[in-house]
């Protein structure tokens, strides 16, 4: 199955099913995201603005279905975060969060990056499991709160970063 996988950077056509993923993601992990989708901004605003940037989004697809998502988004001083890697339900533990990481990660070395960080809430295991397997060293946890529908949430989030060119990572061995 995972043979039949591409990724590549996103194109106009795959705004409509990345949205649509993204928006199914979010919703299924209540205790791990932000529920409002107004807080988290247009993905299609957001990959341009990253593109303009220096940065990228990158989509999975499997013949013509969008099946994962990830982006680079550059925060200045050499630096991208990993972020809005997500893969659709029923095709999560075959491989494609790996194979979207793993491109990412070397997207951002050629975009030139010196260090990709990310942030993922703790209740997302398998990932903080994932970005260690590919070599990013934790740096802290940290509880992050805001409002959300009028109420207050908290995450508590772990922050982890890489950097790009010097530290051998499990996926190149």
């Amino acid at each position: 199955m995972i043979d039949t996988v591409i990724v590549r950077s996103a194109k106009e056509e795959d705004f409509v099913p990345l949205c649509a993923l993204y928006h199914e993601s979010v919703q299924r992990n209540q205790a791990g995201f932000i529920q409002d989708l107004a807080f988290h901004g247009c993905m299609i605003a957001k990959t341009r603005q990253w593109r303009e940037a220096g940065g990228d989004m990158l989509v999975a697809l499997d013949g013509d279905t969008l099946i994962g998502m990830g982006a680079l988004a550059p925060h200045g001083h050499g630096k991208v975060e990993l972020c809005k890697l997500h893969v659709n339900e029923a095709m999560q533990g075959r491989g494609i969060g790996r194979m979207l990481a793993e491109r990412l990660i070397a997207r951002a070395v050629e975009l030139g990056f010196a260090e990709i960080e990310l942030h993922v809430t703790r209740t997302q295991v398998a990932a903080v499991g994932l970005y260690r397997q590919l070599g990013f060293e934790r740096l802290k946890e940290e509880r992050f709160t805001t409002v959300v529908f009028g109420q207050p949430a908290s995450f508590d989030t772990v922050f982890m970063r890489m950097a790009l060119g010097t530290q051998s990572r499990a996926s190149a061995a």
